[in-house]
């Protein structure tokens, strides 16, 4: 039996734990989207967080470096570099207002992808702080999230029903199209090199395997699946909104659901920590955590 997800209230009521992430230092980050804060909980369980400003929206979170991570401000139209305490070392504004930035990877590099909801493109910040953006010509599509995989850049497409890809630097974007009104939102690329997409409308995955074939594994009705986050045997996880509750998925389709602890709903971002540990932010107010000693983990 996987051990049963435990819950960790955090934030004030109504501030929405919405993103999430792990670093390699033991700690992980969280987002409060209605709150205009970044929180980090470290290894020994202190939380501790970092005001962004009156009118912040800080949507996704993702490693920059082992104790670091980049945060999307959605409504200020910029991206923070974080780090420990928590503390803010930069703040990038985005160049094309109302951009709406929001899904952000960094693929390893020192650089960062993110994507902007409003103007239907990708941005790129490199070394040196300076933002580039790519419209990705389909107007309207809601470019939402976006995950890296060695030199390959992925992101979904949310209302064309759409998984794009850039075979690295300034290479021209391939799409993969997906079922229609599926909506596809949080993805994530497997230890195999497959790469699994939330179906938000579908209350589906899709895989995408490397040979270009897609498969969907349904995971339930109205379950709304919203995050995905790889595990270490070519596997995922999934934050499925709409049924309060988690998901494992096998490389080879085998589902398995946690519901969430009673009271904790609305689970947006996941993350597996380096420990095996599996973290998701529940809107409801706190983070949620499957333990490392889960076989499923």
């Amino acid at each position: 039996m996987s051990a049963a997800p435990q819950s960790i209230p955090v934030g004030e009521p109504g501030e929405g734990p919405y993103g999430v992430a792990a670093t390699a230092d033991g700690a992980v980050w969280f987002t409060l989207v209605h709150g205009g804060r970044v929180g980090r909980r470290d290894a020994d369980g202190s939380v501790a967080f970092l005001a962004l400003g009156e009118g912040s929206q800080p949507s996704v979170v993702a490693p920059a470096t082992e104790s670091t991570v980049w945060v999307t401000d959605t409504t200020g139209d910029r991206l923070l570099h974080v780090g420990p305490e928590p503390a803010l070392i930069g703040e990038i504004p985005v160049p094309t207002a109302d951009a709406q930035p929001f899904g952000v990877v960094a693929p390893g590099d020192g650089t960062a992808w993110f994507t902007e909801l409003g103007a239907d493109a990708l941005g790129r910040v490199d070394i040196l702080g300076r933002v580039d953006e790519f419209p990705v010509g389909r107007p309207g599509s809601f470019v939402s999230m976006v995950a890296a995989s060695g030199d390959d850049i992925w992101f979904t497409l949310n209302a064309a029903a759409s998984l794009g890809q850039v075979r690295g630097g300034d290479a021209a974007i391939e799409f993969t199209e997906l079922p229609e009104g599926s909506g596809p939102v949080g993805l994530a690329v497997a230890e195999d090199g497959a790469v699994w997409v939330a179906l938000i409308n579908a209350g589906a995955l899709a895989r995408r395997g490397r040979d270009g074939t897609v498969a969907i594994v349904p995971l339930g009705e109205g379950s709304r699946p919203h995050a995905v986050a790889p595990d270490a045997n070519g596997g995922v996880w999934a934050s499925l909104w709409g049924a309060d509750a988690l998901a494992h998925v096998t490389a080879d389709g085998g589902v398995t659901i946690h519901p969430l602890p009673g009271g904790v709903d609305e689970p947006h971002g996941i993350a597996v920590a380096a420990d095996g540990s599996v973290w998701s932010a529940a809107e409801s107010g706190a983070l949620v955590v499957i333990p490392p000693d889960s076989p499923a983990a």
